[in-house]
């Protein structure tokens, strides 16, 4: 089996509590009734001063066993921060946390800490709870009292709800063999505490929550809501607030979500937070622009791309490609090229609640988003847009083909797609939508590839037309993507469509009509038309060297696929010598672990097996399949096509129980990661069926080989190759059955 390739080169905020609700009086809590035991598994401690807890609370039941872990793990004052964006539930799980835990501790206070100020009187009320203190006195007596009382004891636990500043509390932490916990906003607390990071809620957890407060919520419809949400609980508890009480229902609700965000958001009024979302983030919107504008420039940039990490250095990108006399933008002017201002000014988002802030990249919630963009006013949004399309346009992550570039474009990927290229007019973010399908495709990932392309192409050909240079080039990515996902009647019509534009358009030798040729001859081959996908090769083959020159990547990919032309065709010495020299050639150019050097070392291994150079052959299977495994992973679909070659080359020199065990784990990885209709599953099928045949395992091997005929038949006709290679495997499986044995080889494919 050789490998044809694609013609291309190719609470949130401060002040903003928003889940951050407690009595602040600083009186405590009533005691039990006198008929009541002070201290119970399900009741409160002796000295308590916490608010009821949700009853609805669900999930984090990994972050509350690891909470108990860390605090229960001995030595001095264990000290435990939270930290998170608003909203994500930093409260809810230390008020859990404390309602689960409550007959383990005498003491368990809660202190709110925002406004550090006020951290004195709610000393004074605990004194006065513990018994030290006969009423409000003096701040600096109130820590000295309670902290001496609390460091010769160990079953208490004090809760400092939403700081801002580790050295805000540093004064007020005992030092005896208590627990504290401290939720935040801000990451900084390294040095003072061990820190666990909140996320948004896993999908089953936050389904778990939205089924609890709404009973008769489906699964179906709760999951699509928590996605709309993005899993974040203060939107999911008021989303569930308003859908009890006003009767709305879910598909109507998540329309008004997708237009109206911002009112929607302001709607419903879970209990236990004092804001609504929208109500909480405009707090803290507000307080960020009034302590940093250039932070809420930032925010203001973010607020526009996607809800996926944005590396520092295509804020900084977009930033100076954009016009930053903006009134938006004009405060990042001052500091844009001020590494340590501009890390603080990013920093303050995260501190604000309103992002996550870590390793150099800075994620917004995309309801977050949502609310800030609809306070930016309508003219000035709509050149922002413009701007950072501009700007993205820019951004060059490199040839999406070499596997070196797939980590840049994995960060770039969301935020191309967020400035939603099928509708703009910019040359720049047309080209890196199109090397974003290449991306995919080349990850593996064809249904995304297919799904851009497809979107690209409608939309650019309604509104370029259907001989726009840009709308073509979009038709060639979804033919490669169809192709990859084995839609080969959908492929056909498209393709020949697309050939016959460029050809009247661009000419015989224009590189966009060579890209194309050359995936007709893939497709020629994949229908099993090996003569007429020869043919057209040599014609791309010798257009291309006159145009580009023989060391030119798309030069080297139609080389390679002449090779396999020749290979099919049953003339391996061709095949052999063309193989040979273009993957000579690619391990000089791109080296040996680039995608396309291991496609021409995999279709070198079946050419040498061919020629009958057998243990050469099963030496270079064997070294590229373990480079596919380190450079693509082991389900990437140009690992299986490897594999699969690998498999064959092994069963040729006598290898057979290795050969097996490949092939076997080819063909369920296959059916897994393709489905079980694709054309390779099905190949992958055949191949397996044989393999068993030859082992003795007759009947398995007959079901497999009678459905994957079934459906290759149904799906690529009784004469396609594939069709007839399983109909002798079959027929092959059946006489043995019968008392003959099977011989024969496996024909090599794709």
């Amino acid at each position: 089996m050789q490998t044809e390739g694609h013609g291309t080169s190719a609470g949130v905020g401060s002040g903003l509590q928003i889940n951050n609700f407690i009595n602040t009086s600083g009186v405590p809590a009533p005691r039990p009734a006198a008929d009541q035991p002070a201290v119970a598994a399900d009741r409160p401690s002796p000295v308590w001063n916490l608010r009821t807890r949700d009853p609805n609370f669900a999930g984090r039941g990994s972050e509350l066993a690891e909470l108990r872990a860390r605090l229960s793990s001995g030595g001095a004052a264990a000290v435990q921060a939270v930290h998170g964006l608003g909203g994500v539930g930093k409260t809810q799980l230390a008020l859990e946390y404390a309602y689960r835990h409550r007959a383990d501790y005498d003491v368990v206070w809660w202190i709110s800490a925002e406004q550090s100020g006020a951290i004195g009187e709610q000393f004074s009320a605990l004194g006065i709870a513990l018994g030290v203190l006969d009423a409000q006195v003096d701040s600096v007596i109130a820590q000295s009292k309670v902290k001496e009382y609390l460091r010769s004891r160990d079953r208490w636990l004090l809760i400092f709800d939403n700081a801002e500043r580790p050295d805000d509390l540093r004064p007020w932490l005992p030092d005896g063999a208590g627990h504290v916990l401290v939720t935040s906003r801000t990451t900084a607390w390294g040095q003072l505490a061990r820190t666990l990071e909140l996320d948004v809620l896993p999908r089953t957890e936050a389904v778990e929550l939205l089924t609890l407060r709404l009973t008769r919520i489906s699964a179906t419809e709760a999951a699509r809501l928590a996605e709309d949400l993005g899993d974040l609980p203060l939107a999911l508890a008021q989303s569930a607030s308003y859908l009890a009480e006003f009767g709305m229902s879910v598909a109507d609700y998540r329309q008004v979500l997708r237009e109206e965000t911002r009112a929607v958001l302001d709607e419903g009024q879970p209990a236990g937070y004092p804001h609504s979302l929208a109500a909480a983030a405009t707090l803290s919107i507000t307080a960020l622009g009034a302590k940093d504008p250039a932070a809420l420039a930032v925010l203001h940039l973010c607020a526009f791309l996607a809800p996926e990490p944005v590396p520092t250095d295509l804020v900084v990108t977009i930033a100076r490609h954009a016009d930053l006399h903006l009134e938006n933008l004009a405060p990042l002017a001052q500091i844009i090229d001020k590494p340590l201002q501009r890390q603080r000014s990013i920093s303050a988002v995260g501190a604000s609640g309103l992002a996550r802030v870590e390793l150099g990249t800075i994620t917004v919630h995309r309801l977050v988003q949502a609310i800030v963009r609809d306070q930016i006013e309508s003219a000035v949004a709509a050149e922002l847009r413009t701007r950072i399309e501009a700007a993205l346009g820019t951004v060059d992550p490199g040839d999406p083909r070499d596997a070196a570039t797939w980590p840049q474009w994995s960060m770039v990927l969301p935020h191309l797609l967020a400035a939603d290229p099928a509708y703009t007019d910019n040359p720049d973010l047309r080209l890196r939508a199109r090397n974003a399908i290449v991306y995919l495709i080349c990850r593996g990932d064809s249904r995304a590839a297919q799904q851009l392309a497809d979107n690209l192409y409608q939309e650019w050909k309604k509104r370029h037309g259907p001989d726009d240079v840009d709308t073509l080039r979009a038709a060639t990515e979804l033919v490669w993507a169809y192709r990859d996902l084995g839609q080969l009647d959908r492929l056909r019509p498209l393709i020949d469509d697309t050939l016959t534009r460029q050809i009247d358009i661009l000419g015989h030798d224009h590189p966009d009509t060579l890209r194309t040729a050359s995936d007709l001859a893939v497709v020629h081959s994949e229908l099993g038309n090996y003569q007429r996908a020869r043919e057209i090769n040599e014609d791309v083959y010798g257009r291309r060297v006159r145009l580009l020159g023989e060391d030119h990547p798309e030069t080297l990919q139609t080389g390679s696929n002449l090779a396999v032309s020749h290979s099919r065709l049953g003339n391996y010495r061709w095949a052999r010598e063309i193989n040979e020299d273009v993957y000579g050639r690619r391990v000089r150019l791109l080296g040996e672990d680039h995608p396309d050097t291991l496609a021409s070392a995999t279709n070198f291994a079946t050419t040498l097996a061919d020629a009958g150079e057998l243990r050469r052959a099963s030496e270079v299977a064997e070294d590229v399949y373990r480079r596919a495994v380190r450079v693509l992973g082991v389900d990437h679909p140009n690992t299986l096509d490897i594999a699969s070659n690998l498999s064959n080359v092994l069963h040729g020199v006598g290898k057979s129980k290795r050969a097996f065990e490949v092939g076997e784990d080819v063909y369920r990885r296959r059916l897994r990661v393709l489905g079980e209709d694709h054309p390779d599953t099905l190949f992958s099928v055949v191949y397996f069926a044989r393999l068993m045949a030859q082992r003795g395992q007759l009947l398995p091997a007959r079901r497999l080989a009678e459905s994957a005929h079934r459906k290759l038949r149904t799906n690529l006709g009784g004469e396609h190759p594939y069709t007839r290679e399983a109909r002798t495997v079959l027929d092959r499986i059946v006489a043995a059955m019968g008392g003959r044995q099977s011989t024969g080889k496996a024909r090599r494919r794709r």
